[in-house]
């Protein structure tokens, strides 16, 4: 009897894990290649966005973060996965396409290729995490061992992009459309999430609509895990709605792959 596309994948990752992490450093390495500053990219990127925000919402607009939280530090920690989630989803949606000289070669395993991708976004988002965890010293906050639980909320943010990047990844095949419309999406999605803005100032009668949103599960995690003194949880039904959509995103995006994949070369 076949595995099931879950356990099919599983199975691959382990065969194939060595091509995997291959695949991700070279991955890493293209992105800086041929620039007079190589890695140190990976720490500029970063810091510039977190420049501008600030002296646009902190010093512009006066902004403040919630509970005497220092804004800078508060919005930081809601950037910080965002750029992992936004970055890595759109490099993955074209995955399939950008790497049509190994899709046609029926022994390669395409479905690894969303989580290569994954992998080598692991090295900037650990830079941004660097600079948290600077910031974090800078205003006295206590580092202890249940701020390690953050890596919970890493691996929920890398389930639901494999999910996603399987669905995107297959269906931008068929369709080139997707990539164009995800990067509107994605820029709505953001100002849709309390990154930038307090989730305080939504009405009660709204809030359930929050806890629809998973990356809003993920950076309040990032958040309650890191910045204040003692670790802050969500609720059970924020966990339960969390993972009942990443998991059926997570299952559909297998099911659309599998059922897609036998075409992509042809196509192609």
């Amino acid at each position: 009897m076949e595995k099931p596309s879950i356990l099919r994948f599983v199975s691959d990752v382990m065969k194939h894990r060595e091509m995997i992490i291959a695949l991700s450093t070279r991955d890493l390495q293209s992105r800086y290649a041929g620039t007079l500053g190589g890695m140190v990219w990976a720490f500029v990127h970063p810091i510039a966005a977190v420049c501008i925000f600030y002296f646009v919402f902190a010093v512009g607009f006066r902004a403040h973060g919630p509970n005497n939280i220092p804004f800078i530090l508060w919005f930081v920690c809601g950037l910080a996965p965002w750029y992992f989630f936004n970055d890595t989803l759109q490099i993955i949606t074209n995955a399939i396409t950008a790497n049509a000289y190994l899709v046609t070669k029926t022994v390669f395993p395409t479905e690894i290729l969303p989580l290569v991708y994954i992998i080598s976004g692991l090295f900037p988002h650990f830079v941004f995490l660097v600079l948290l965890g600077i910031m974090m010293s800078v205003f006295h906050v206590p580092f202890s061992a249940d701020r390690v639980m953050v890596l919970y909320y890493l691996g929920c943010m890398i389930t639901l992009l494999l999910g996603l990047g399987w669905l995107l990844s297959a269906l931008q095949v068929f369709y080139r459309d997707i990539g164009q419309a995800l990067t509107i999406f994605l820029n709505m999605w953001f100002w849709m999430t309390p990154i930038v803005w307090v989730q305080n100032i939504v009405p009660p009668a709204y809030q359930g609509i929050l806890a629809s949103n998973p990356i809003y599960y993920i950076v309040q995690g990032y958040r309650g895990m890191m910045i204040y003194k003692s670790p802050i949880w969500p609720t059970l039904h924020e966990t339960v709605m969390f993972w009942s959509l990443t998991i059926g995103i997570l299952l559909m995006g297998a099911f659309v792959f599998q059922r897609l994949r036998p075409e992509f070369a042809d196509v192609i």
